[in-house]
């Protein structure tokens, strides 16, 4: 199995989790995609081992921040601990001017 395909199958199996969760609904889509992403990529990796790598972890990055239909699975994950999400940035005004 290539390094990469490990990588997107956790990646879909995240995103089918959190679909799940927010749904209720099994969307067998998702598995399907992610077998066809693994597959594509390990060929990429064949080429070009860093590139299919690569490519792989930022398909796992975008599947943990990026909402798709609803609230992607890091908002999810943080709301399930209780924990508040922060509003806004805090500055702190530099001191002296």
């Amino acid at each position: 199995m290539a390094k990469s395909t490990g990588i997107v199958l956790a990646g879909t199996a995240i995103s089918f989790g959190n679909d799940w969760l927010q749904t209720d609904n099994l969307n067998f889509k998702i598995p399907i995609a992610g077998l066809g992403v693994a597959l594509l990529f390990a060929g990429v990796e064949m080429l070009n081992e860093q590139a299919g790598i690569g490519l792989s972890v930022i398909f796992l990055i975008t599947v943990l921040v990026v909402p798709i239909h609803g609230q992607p699975p890091a908002t999810t994950l943080v709301n399930a601990m209780g924990a508040k999400p922060k509003t806004g940035v805090q500055t702190t005004p530099i001191q002296g001017h």
